[in-house]
């Protein structure tokens, strides 16, 4: 009997675990570069919330998240981690890359993951789009328009959503 668990737990697979580096999202708007580390914080918390569907789609057993806090602690490189992408690649692990467009007219979130060999596996694009607000009760016409916001619930479901589009392995 001893001897049949021991050749079980030998020949059973080992745990596959996927690192996942999170990049600072760029934001293409200077008056908003201010919000970049909150943002970067928001992404990586729902990021650690969603690493169950890296499961699901049996791509890994576990998941690892990793910022650019903790990224040299996890990993034993000196690669320059504002190459992303070419980091991912050289030390094989995933990476995701947020984008963030805004305008007086729209605002959109753009998130990719990439694999360890840069390969996309899934990407969404989240717009929000300013809205008119007009005053029912004026006889006159006077109307609002509101700036469209990136808010920390849309950045909570665009990256759900990507995650849930990850094709199985």
């Amino acid at each position: 009997m001893y001897w049949l668990l021991t050749s079980l737990f030998l020949t059973a697979d080992p745990m596959w675990i996927e690192k996942i580096y999170v990049a600072p999202p760029t934001v293409h708007r200077p008056i908003l570069t201010e919000y970049q580390p909150y943002i970067n914080s928001l992404l990586v918390a729902t990021v650690s919330s969603n690493t169950q569907r890296v499961k699901k789609s049996n791509r890994a057993q576990k998941t690892i998240v990793m910022d650019k806090h903790t990224v040299e602690a996890t990993m034993d490189t000196t690669c320059d981690y504002n190459k992303p992408l070419y980091c991912a690649n050289e030390n094989q692990h995933w990476v995701m890359i947020t984008d963030i467009f805004t305008t007086s007219d729209f605002a959109t979130i753009v998130i990719k993951l990439y694999d360890e060999n840069t390969d996309l596996i899934a990407s969404i694009s989240s717009p929000t789009y300013s809205l008119e607000k007009c005053p029912l009760q004026i006889k006159e016409k006077f109307c609002v328009t509101l700036e469209p916001k990136i808010l920390a619930r849309d950045i909570h479901q665009a990256v759900t959503i990507m995650f849930d589009s990850i094709p199985p392995e």
